[in-house]
């Protein structure tokens, strides 16, 4: 299972975004990888450590709203695909 993080500030990078996300995220965050970070766009996608679908989407709404550099995340848990969501 997935979670994908959109609007990451560009004014944070790779090593930022990925020890917010390990931090807030504890256990359940096995891999971050994190796309295109210090441009317009960027996201992160973290591979879950949870086996129960509900999971992330309770992790979701815990990240989602969240402030790292100065803007609100927004994150959803994608359940069957490695691609990120196209943004709304």
């Amino acid at each position: 299972m997935n979670l994908t993080v959109r609007n990451i500030a560009e004014s944070c990078s790779e090593q930022e975004v990925r020890e917010f996300l390990e931090r807030e995220l504890g256990r359940y965050a096995k891999h971050v990888e994190v796309v295109d970070a210090g441009k317009p766009g960027a996201y992160a996608t973290v591979e879950l450590d949870a086996s129960v679908p509900y999971v992330g989407d309770v992790i979701a709404r815990q990240i989602h709203g969240k402030h790292l550099g100065g803007q609100p995340l927004e994150a959803s848990a994608d359940l069957f695909s490695g691609e990120p969501p196209e943004a709304r």
